[in-house]
């Protein structure tokens, strides 16, 4: 095994590389796991020919919703960083829907993201366009060794949910399943506009939080590393834009803390909280609050 070690003065974690294998065998492993992502890029290719049709555009819409709801309520500010509290088999539909966007299984993607936390723009940090480029950071690291073998040590307060684990064996087939039902109900139009052009732009937008969110924006918050607060990605990202917000407050179920910073992933998690699908719903500290809104906290009064 090789070892990534962490930067001075960070926490344990490392990113630990599977055995080296024969060019041909890694080649043939990650063009495996990538296929769909690519397979729906690929795609695209088809819009020339084939009609735009009204129930197409209905179903971009719900399905970036869908699977931007699974990537960034679920995967995200749900398994990745426990923003909020919730039953075993509402994780399990939050995470299917997260699978629907073909960014690997859910222990991956929390596995992956855990890592940048800790690394944030240092060599640990598996995609920091700060470290290592902008095409890296956004989709260059998809294709090397990270992917194959992956080491689960750093999420087992996920393993221990043998749905999570299976989930993410088969992270395929939730995509592929919607695939081929979106093709059976409407047709070529369905599955182009409404399925794989939907799961492109989720892709692009997620990814583009890694790169172009460590490179381009504001920071409101010294967070000693990259990332950036990218009003576009804050509201193409479904709050996910609000990046420096984040790093500064990884833990907050809520990414947009000025009144105009758009976070439409913590609408949903407000109302699955009105439902009674989630609690515990974490949000900034007041003075962190402060500091965007520009109200600071009355002070407790002195006990006389």
């Amino acid at each position: 095994m090789h070892m990534i070690s962490p930067a001075p003065g960070a926490m344990a974690a490392t990113v630990v590389l599977p055995p080296r294998r024969p060019g041909w065998y890694r080649a043939a492993r990650v063009s495996f796991a990538l296929l769909p992502l690519l397979s729906v890029h690929l795609a695209l290719a088809a819009i020339p020919f084939v009609p735009l049709t009204l129930g197409g555009v209905v179903l971009l819409f719900v399905m970036t919703r869908v699977s931007g709801v699974g990537i960034t309520v679920g995967f995200h500010r749900g398994l990745s960083h426990h923003a909020y509290k919730t039953s075993r088999w509402f994780q399990f539909l939050l995470s299917f829907a997260g699978c629907t966007a073909f960014q690997r299984g859910p222990l991956w993607w929390a596995l992956f993201h855990r890592i940048h936390h800790q690394h944030s723009d240092t060599e640990g940090d598996v995609h920091s366009p700060v470290v290592k480029g902008f095409w890296y950071s956004h989709c260059g690291w998809l294709f090397t060794r990270y992917m194959l073998e992956p080491d689960f040590r750093m999420v087992r307060d996920l393993t221990k949910h043998p749905e999570l684990v299976w989930l993410d064996r088969l992270w395929m087939v939730p995509g592929m399943l919607v695939a081929a039902g979106v093709y059976l109900a409407g047709g070529w139009s369905w599955l182009i506009y409404g399925y794989c052009l939907s799961t492109v732009m989720v892709f692009q937008v997620t990814f583009a939080v890694n790169s172009i969110g460590h490179l381009f924006g504001s920071q409101r918050y010294a967070t000693g590393e990259g990332s950036r607060n990218n009003w576009v990605l804050g509201i193409l990202g479904m709050g996910d834009g609000w990046h420096n917000n984040h790093h500064r407050v990884p833990t907050s179920a809520r990414h947009g803390f000025a009144w105009y910073e758009v976070d439409v992933a913590y609408r949903f998690i407000c109302l699955f909280r009105r439902l009674g699908l989630v609690w515990g719903v974490r949000v900034p500290p007041a003075e962190v609050m402060a500091v965007a809104t520009g109200k600071h906290p009355t002070p407790a009064p002195v006990a006389g």
